[in-house]
């Protein structure tokens, strides 16, 4: 029988995202000016209505890119964590076999990875308490360690795959 499991998780606004929300917002409102008053007497209204119209539509998508989501698929003992930008856009960003994993264990915010690891991968806020890590060997970067934090059953079937190193 075959095991599918989907979750999607969404990250929540930090205090750096703020910061850059604001800061493409003062960028974007002096810049408005700069068009408005000084381009516009240069080169006429229509040209500076255009670039108003780009200006809007660049700080739009800037804005946008500050939404992320992380989706988890767990298909037959894979897992494959895709990065969700905006709705709108989607990348595959690790993909690995859960029964290679060497270690499953909770993640404590602050912790750091252990010196046989050579890449980790955040996928959930780190101080959410059901956050756990894996540290799996990939194909293509040696040993990472991946933080993510699944609901009970994506936890249970990632569980069932590596039992002898659970929780």
């Amino acid at each position: 029988m075959d095991t599918f499991f989907e979750q999607i998780v969404r990250m929540k606004f930090s205090g750096k995202n703020i910061a850059a929300m604001v800061g493409i917002l003062l960028a974007d409102l002096i810049l408005t000016f700069v068009i408005i008053f000084i381009v516009a007497g240069f080169v006429g209204l229509p040209f500076a209505m255009l670039l108003l119209f780009g200006l809007m539509w660049g700080s739009y998508k800037l804005l946008m890119m500050n939404s992320i989501e992380y989706e988890y698929i767990f298909t037959n003992g894979d897992l494959d964590i895709d990065k969700i930008i905006a709705k709108s856009s989607r990348k595959r960003v690790v993909s690995v076999k859960c029964a290679s994993a060497e270690k499953y264990a909770k993640y404590h915010p602050g912790m750091t990875a252990p010196g046989s690891v050579k890449k980790t991968y955040i996928f959930c806020d780190e101080r959410d308490e059901n956050a756990v890590y894996m540290i799996v060997p990939h194909k293509d970067e040696g040993n990472v360690m991946i933080v993510f934090a699944p609901e009970d059953r994506v936890r249970t079937a990632i569980e069932k795959v590596i039992p002898r190193i659970a929780m």
